[in-house]
């Protein structure tokens, strides 16, 4: 068995078996882009990896407490009659739902994207964070 066919089995193996912890991926989903999430107490913070993509193939939706990202990765192909060894980048159309871990307030929310690194800043709704209750004493 070729020794990069024998790693890419091994690599399609091991992502079934975390499917199995992940309901995202056993659903179907694909883990791209990924995704770091970061809750403060003032708003959740998305980091997303995607070289390659320009800002305007990006489509970014808030509602609540869920989050779509969805865009199409430009497929890069040398222009020579071999066929490829190894494909590792994702290439194509995607889409990635998540749950964030609070709702957000989706007209405050901002976007930046540099370098292939998406952030998004996605305030934490008013009516969501915690109060203070003051007594009152009479």
């Amino acid at each position: 068995m070729h020794e990069f066919r024998m790693m890419e089995d091994l690599h399609k193996l091991q992502n079934q078996f975390s499917s199995l912890w992940d309901p995202f991926l056993s659903a179907g989903g694909s883990a791209y882009p990924s995704l770091n999430v970061h809750k403060g107490s003032e708003s959740v913070t998305i980091t997303a990896l995607i070289p390659g993509i320009t800002p305007d193939s990006l489509d970014i939706t808030v509602s609540g407490n869920q989050l779509r990202l969805s865009g199409e990765a430009p497929t890069f192909a040398p222009k020579t009659n071999f066929g490829a060894n190894r494909v590792e980048r994702f290439q194509g159309k995607f889409q990635r739902t998540l749950e964030l871990p609070t709702e957000v307030d989706p007209e405050k929310t901002t976007a930046e994207f540099k370098n292939g690194i998406l952030v998004l800043t996605l305030p934490i709704r008013e009516s969501v964070k915690p109060r203070k209750i003051q007594i009152q004493t009479n």
